[in-house]
């Protein structure tokens, strides 16, 4: 499944939600407050960030993706859930 996660890191109501659903092959895109809990999360499949024109993830180790690319991941991998 693919994940788009525009969470707070301080929503946690929300980021549980998200880790109960969440599984290894999992695959997620954080963007907009995403960006910042982008390394707090225990993720264990593919992640990446999605660029936007004024907010970054300093430190991240994440490829970062354009909404071209966001689009053939949805594409790709089908069902997609939103976390915001």
């Amino acid at each position: 499944m693919l994940h788009l996660i525009g969470l707070k890191p301080g929503d946690q109501a929300g980021i549980d939600s998200f880790l109960a659903l969440y599984q290894p092959d999992d695959i997620c895109v954080f963007t907009d407050a995403g960006l910042l809990l982008a390394s707090a999360l225990p993720l264990e499949g593919q992640a990446y960030l999605l660029a936007h024109p004024q907010m970054s993830a300093p430190g991240s180790h994440l490829e970062r993706i354009d909404h071209t690319t966001l689009l053939d991941l949805v594409a790709t991998h089908g069902p997609c859930t939103s976390w915001y």
